[in-house]
């Protein structure tokens, strides 16, 4: 019984190699742009070609780049069970919070803008929730905190309190906030933790068409000279920050992780780095950015393709993205469409998967908890079917007599109370769902996310501690 569905293939081995082949000519003849002087320094000394700010790589230097990049990790947690291994021999998808939304759609149907108290709020629905294995980043901006200078750590510190699961962190802006999270994080865990733990991770984007922003390149030298996870994403647009052609941004997108990723090296050989993409299509009558396009998925399978089969090293896409507005049919189908295409294909870490509508724009509490038994569906299904010797004993089947319920039987009794049930989805009958008042399936996600939120703990690490990180989060 194998976990991941490696067979859906987009593109045969030699195509892939040919991907691969045309990404070092674009990294030697054309480059990428570094904004960063730190950067552009580093990889000077390691051989690459430095032209102003643009940087060009020679074929060995990238492929010893990939060659030291590790196949797998493990990335600890405060609670050493919970704990994760990425990467190669992982047996179940990771999926982890989202990373920018910058609304709440309410249950009445309204929009407005998030806050704090929402960020902690979808930190504790991580904390509790069986789906969310890694909690943290931005799961929705709290925009009344835009102007503190500190953030970040009022952020970390909430974070740090309200999880005991493997982190992400907020987004940074500076080498200062990093250390800020940094600092918080060995308050917690001890003083020089990091230097022999996979912690903490942070997302790093590049600028698509081939560049790197400043914040974004120091970013990748701070997570690497700390030791801890770098995970390097891409997000074009189709037609707009890439080519329109499928294999042409598909070139493109590889050629700016694979950039990041020699950076990375340059800096700490071996570290761990995460290769994340969202492919997107521009639509081009109206010059909107849409998340759910098919052709778009297909891009990103490519891109696991090549991963898996060429790189061996630890994957992240974006997975439950829709376009629609509300939490309805749309939302729906899409969200399954991506899980479908990302999850089985073989991606060992999702995210934007968890309550996103229109486009990463909005989060939904209610989307939230029924894609939570969204991606339970999909982990049973990748999980197959029971081939162990005890499945194919048919004694039951020839034992019974003939037009007698098989609903008394001991194999059916002992297996009734591990049956899998939806938490949100209505299987009752008509008679009973009429007779229980008729909800539909936001109500009962609203009072599920009610409940756990109540159920939740305000701090998982004690008084003492927590003044101490509040203490350094208000200065």
């Amino acid at each position: 019984m194998k976990y991941f569905n490696n067979e859906f293939e987009v593109l045969t081995e030699t195509e892939l190699l040919r991907v691969h082949s045309l990404t070092l000519e674009v990294l030697e003849k054309k480059g990428v742009l570094f904004h960063s002087e730190e950067a552009r320094s580093i990889l000077a000394k390691h051989g690459a070609k430095v032209d102003g700010e643009c940087v060009r790589f020679s074929a060995p230097m990238v492929e010893k780049a990939i060659a030291q990049a590790p196949s797998r990790f493990l990335w600890e947690a405060r609670d050493s069970q919970k704990s994760l291994m990425i990467g190669d021999g992982q047996d179940r998808v990771h999926a982890m919070q989202d990373n920018g939304p910058v609304f709440i759609q309410e249950r009445n149907g309204t929009k407005r803008a998030g806050n704090f108290n929402d960020v902690c709020n979808f930190y504790k629905l991580g904390q509790t929730g069986k789906v969310t294995t890694i909690v943290g980043q931005c799961t929705v901006d709290p925009q009344e905190l835009d102007a503190a200078p500190n953030k970040h750590k009022l952020i970390t510190q909430k974070l740090l309190q309200l999880t005991d699961k493997p982190i992400i962190s907020w987004p940074m802006m500076s080498n200062a906030n990093t250390k800020d999270v940094f600092d918080m994080v060995e308050m917690v865990m001890g003083k020089g933790y990091l230097a022999d733990h996979y912690f903490i991770t942070a997302s790093v984007c590049a600028l698509s068409p081939l560049q790197y922003a400043q914040e974004s390149a120091d970013t990748i030298i701070a997570y690497a000279k700390a030791n801890q996870p770098v995970m390097l994403l891409t997000c074009p647009i189709s037609g707009v920050s890439s080519p329109i052609g499928e294999i042409g941004s598909l070139v493109m997108q590889n050629a700016e992780i694979l950039s990041g990723l020699v950076l990375a090296q340059c800096v700490t050989p071996g570290i761990p780095c995460i290769y994340g993409i969202s492919h997107n299509m521009g639509d081009l009558r109206f010059g909107t950015f849409v998340t759910s396009s098919p052709e778009a998925k297909l891009v990103d399978r490519a891109s696991l393709q090549l991963v898996n089969t060429l790189y061996h090293i630890p994957t992240r896409f974006m997975a439950g993205n829709t376009d629609s507005k509300l939490p309805d049919i749309q939302a729906g189908f899409e969200t399954m469409q991506n899980y479908i295409f990302l999850l089985m294909g073989g991606s060992h870490m999702i995210n934007e998967c968890l309550g996103i509508l229109d486009g990463m724009m909005t989060v939904s509490y209610e989307k939230y908890i029924i894609d939570e038994e969204l991606l339970e569906r999909m982990h049973i299904m990748m999980h197959g079917l029971d081939t162990s010797e005890q499945a194919f004993d048919i004694s039951e089947l020839l034992e019974s007599p003939h037009g007698d319920s098989f609903l008394m039987q001991e194999s059916t009794l002992s297996r009734c109370g591990k049956q899998w049930i939806p938490a949100v989805s209505e299987w009752s009958s008509y008679d009973m769902w009429e007779m229980n008042g008729k909800s539909d399936i936001l109500d009962r996600a609203a009072k599920i996310c009610e409940e756990r939120l109540a159920s939740a703990s305000d701090d998982l690490l004690g008084s003492d501690l927590s003044a101490s990180l509040k203490k350094f989060a208000e200065q």
